[in-house]
């Protein structure tokens, strides 16, 4: 990425949370309006706030920044619900397995829960940490599941874990090094560490070079920026681990298009992705049901069905592309405790 228009302002230099290194700085816009100076450490590629966001965070204030801000609704408890529920199924099957069965997993930031409802029913035995109380008391009193609303509780139990998970957290977490220290510290013996985090190196911004979406990419409750090179630096300083970085490709070719048309997000009910491609599939494959003219409508519909695959080839062909250069959206990290 081209960071050649940062500057240090001032002369007041930080250091970077990850390598120590100076940084420099510059005031940008993020998505609320607000102007905040961002700074930018060039080893790492990693831009970051100097701030805590802790407060901000369990005053509910998330949605009001990340969406409302943006222009986007923000969704009733029962639709955020659902749909955590549809975005938790891939990761179930990605992550957990029989061998988790009966074992002790733990979600950090696990908002209203649905992850850990989708873990219990994978057998896993959940945990969770939530800042937001109102979220946390959903969790332990509604799915019976243990929430705790910070991570100095959680530790208190003396619990190990088998699973950690983050799902874009680790964005709004101060000193982050730290912090993974001490969750690496609630493992078991060869447990996990499972993160996913947005990618600073985005195709809408680095590729496309979006005006919209760069205004669009900082929000100011999210503190942290990673690019790949920026987790691989910080993941080597956990002492005792291995680790596996790649980056996945969320949204599609569609979702891309829109960007580019409109330069202004759109709703997705999906963090980090979207389903333009099923819904257009479904279209494609319901438009020409029950024409009058069976011949024609026969003839139609091999059409449309052979347009949906050429369709969804295309988009699966572009977000591997993009995950190949290390250019998807999203950054799924695995540390393993060795």
């Amino acid at each position: 990425m081209d960071k050649g228009w940062w500057a240090t302002m001032n002369g007041n230099v930080v250091a970077c949370p990850i390598c120590g290194e100076s940084t420099q700085s510059r005031e940008l816009t993020v998505r609320s309006g607000k102007s905040l100076r961002a700074l930018h450490c060039a080893t790492c590629n990693f831009d970051f706030f100097d701030a805590d966001p802790t407060v901000g965070l369990a005053a509910n204030k998330l949605d009001q920044t990340r969406l409302q801000a943006a222009g986007l609704d923000i969704p009733k408890m029962e639709e955020d619900f659902q749909n955590g529920m549809r975005q938790s199924m891939p990761l179930i099957k990605e992550y957990l397995d029989v061998s988790d069965q009966g074992k002790n997993a733990l979600e950090i930031g696990c908002s209203w829960g649905y992850f850990l409802k989708s873990a219990m029913q994978a057998g896993a035995i959940p945990f969770g940490v939530e800042l937001n109380s109102e979220r946390a008391r959903y969790v332990s009193e509604v799915l019976s599941i243990p929430c705790d609303e910070s991570l100095n509780i959680c530790e208190s139990r003396g619990i190990k874990f088998k699973k950690i998970f983050l799902f874009y957290v680790l964005e709004y977490v101060p000193q982050p090094l730290r912090y993974l220290q001490r969750l690496i510290d609630l493992l078991e013996d060869d447990g996990r560490l499972i993160m996913v985090t947005p990618n600073l190196v985005d195709p809408l911004m680095d590729l496309w070079k979006n005006p919209g979406f760069t205004r669009f990419f900082y929000d100011e409750l999210a503190i942290n920026y990673f690019s790949p090179v920026a987790v691989r630096r910080l993941t080597d300083q956990l002492p005792a681990t291995k680790c596996t970085i790649m980056t996945r490709q969320g949204y599609s070719f569609v979702n891309h298009i829109s960007w580019h048309l409109t330069n202004a997000p759109r709703t997705t009910g999906v963090v980090g992705g979207d389903n333009y491609i099923q819904g257009i599939v479904a279209t494609l494959k319901d438009e020409v049901s029950g024409m009058p003219q069976p011949t024609r409508g026969h003839e139609l519909s091999r059409v449309a069905s052979e347009l949906a695959e050429r369709l969804q080839a295309f988009d699966q062909s572009y977000r591997t592309f993009l995950e190949k250069q290390d250019l998807g959206n999203q950054i799924h990290v695995v540390v393993r405790r060795a």
